[in-house]
């Protein structure tokens, strides 16, 4: 093998031009800022569109806890009346376990102003069938405990269950949908 190092001269120093250093400087600060400026703008958005899917589930959670309380004050006001879990230990863990279920479905739907329309006809749906629901609950008060009253109080919780779930099957479907056609305008 050969040395290259007696090729070289090392004595001799080339130096830059004059301001080299100086424009090298200014090209990477303006390289640097223009990042940094990209970053901040999506930090923003991001932001943005975190506040408002949080105050559109808050609206929406308001909404539907108002109409909870409006039929709640309602029923104080009138006589007692008897709920499915009045009935046995068995059937309070029922009603239990939908209302729970229910509950946390309806706090964990990601809502966005894009797909308010598709929210709001749910949950007009849901507020139907908890009327319906508070129907059942005066033909047990009425007419006292029967087969078909509780089955269709049970029935009733599990369709508004399904129904939860079916808006958050839908909104993911049209989340994934949004996030690939997205992908393909980016490629």
């Amino acid at each position: 093998m050969k040395d290259l190092r007696k090729d070289f001269n090392y004595n001799e120093s080339k130096k830059m031009s004059n301001g080299h250093e100086k424009k090298f400087k200014q090209r990477l600060k303006a390289e640097f800022e223009h990042k940094t400026l990209m970053n901040k703008s999506i930090i923003y958005k991001m932001a943005a569109v975190a506040v408002i899917a949080v105050l559109s589930t808050v609206l929406v959670l308001h909404q539907f806890s108002f109409s909870e309380t409006a039929s709640s004050i309602q029923k104080t006001e009138s006589k007692t009346q008897i709920r499915l879990g009045d009935v046995s230990p068995e059937l309070q863990t029922i009603e239990d376990y939908y209302t729970t279920s229910i509950k946390l479905e309806l706090a964990t739907i990601d809502t966005s102003p894009e797909y308010e329309d598709l929210v709001s006809s749910y949950i007009e749906e849901l507020a139907v069938i908890n009327r319906a629901y508070n129907e059942l609950e005066n033909d047990l008060n009425e007419f006292g405990v029967t087969e078909e009253v509780i089955n269709a109080m049970i029935d009733n919780l599990q369709l508004r269950l399904e129904l939860l779930q079916d808006l958050k099957r839908k909104l993911n479907n049209l989340n994934q949908k949004k996030n690939e056609n997205n992908t393909n305008y980016q490629i």
